[in-house]
């Protein structure tokens, strides 16, 4: 268990798999991620034992508990890539405006202290689609770099959306820890 200021991560069970699957299908959270389809039961046990027998493993997820030992979300990182260093931090919580709270900032400073200093990861990154102005600000806030554009790149809400890469290296991450 990784446990910071606000929250602690603890690893995802089974019996958490049907509230992750409520708070995926929320319409505010899917609009966020790449997945475009309601997710059911099976789609959620094919994704728990897929990130429990990957050798090497190319997703690391847990679980958010807030201080009141209460699940309060989801984290970890995906598309590790072990050769070239470099890792997608995913993050989202179970209430509406989760970008805005302390537990958010929190949850990201654990993942970018796991990526870096315990898998000795060089870069960390987001894909965010523009129509999820919440996250922007939030890594903005957390002084994640932009990187790029990628145009039109999801159908959201009736229109195309681009997505925006961000990042943080470690010798960033580093700089700002001293």
């Amino acid at each position: 268990m990784f446990e910071g200021k606000y929250v602690k991560l603890r690893a995802l069970e089974q019996e958490d798999l049907k509230l992750l699957k409520d708070w995926r299908n929320r319409k505010h959270v899917r609009k966020t991620t790449r997945e475009y389809r309601l997710l059911n039961m099976i789609h959620q046990k094919k994704w728990f034992e897929l990130i429990h027998t990957e050798n090497p493993p190319k997703h690391i997820m847990f679980g958010i508990m807030k201080k009141n030992r209460k699940l309060d979300g989801v984290t970890g990182l995906t598309y590790i890539d072990w050769k070239n260093k470099h890792a997608e931090i995913s993050i989202y919580m179970s209430n509406r405006n989760w970008q805005k709270t302390k537990e958010a900032k929190d949850t990201i400073n654990l993942m970018l202290e796991y990526g870096f200093e315990e898998l000795n990861l060089h870069r960390l990154w987001v894909e965010i689609f523009q129509i999820s102005t919440e996250n922007i600000a939030l890594f903005e806030q957390m002084n994640f770099k932009k990187e790029g554009v990628l145009r039109d790149k999801a159908w959201r809400s009736g229109k195309w959306w681009s997505s925006i890469i961000y990042s943080k290296l470690s010798n960033e991450y580093k700089n700002e820890s001293n």
